[in-house]
């Protein structure tokens, strides 16, 4: 049995560039503060420019293949760090450089046990790369 019930969807907003590899990476903790475990979850995020947008700029998930027919231009996985169970995002400079700057909407899912589950919802600004 998963903890896939037990993550809290987080929201946070982030600024990256055209000319750069996005990384980012967030913890999932219990009340008490304690890792909640992301054994035997999948983990798939779309980004796109608006919630209504048919256009997926970047489709990332911690499992090979394509998702929902889309072809995977970044990936997600879980790992522990210091006792703590981290999510890191991991999308490419080549991946980068083909999105247009602008203001962006991603979420990512879990999906575990027949349930799927938004655990991020994510403010992505994309700023034109100077060093290109």
């Amino acid at each position: 049995m998963t903890q896939i019930l037990s993550l809290p969807c987080v929201s946070f907003p982030v600024s990256t560039g055209t000319n750069e590899d996005w990384t980012d990476a967030w913890a999932y903790v219990d009340a008490s503060g304690n890792p909640i475990s992301g054994a035997g979850i999948t983990l798939n995020m779309m980004l796109r420019r608006t919630e209504a947008d048919a256009e997926a700029q970047i489709v990332a998930s911690s499992v090979s293949g394509s998702l929902n027919g889309l072809p995977q231009n970044g990936t997600l996985s879980w790992s522990s760090t210091g006792g703590m169970n981290i999510v890191t995002l991991a999308i490419p400079d080549t991946t980068m450089a083909r999105i247009a700057p602008g203001s962006y909407v991603g979420e990512v899912q879990a999906v575990a046990e027949g349930y799927s589950k938004t655990i991020a919802q994510i403010a992505v600004t994309i700023v034109q790369g100077i060093v290109r």
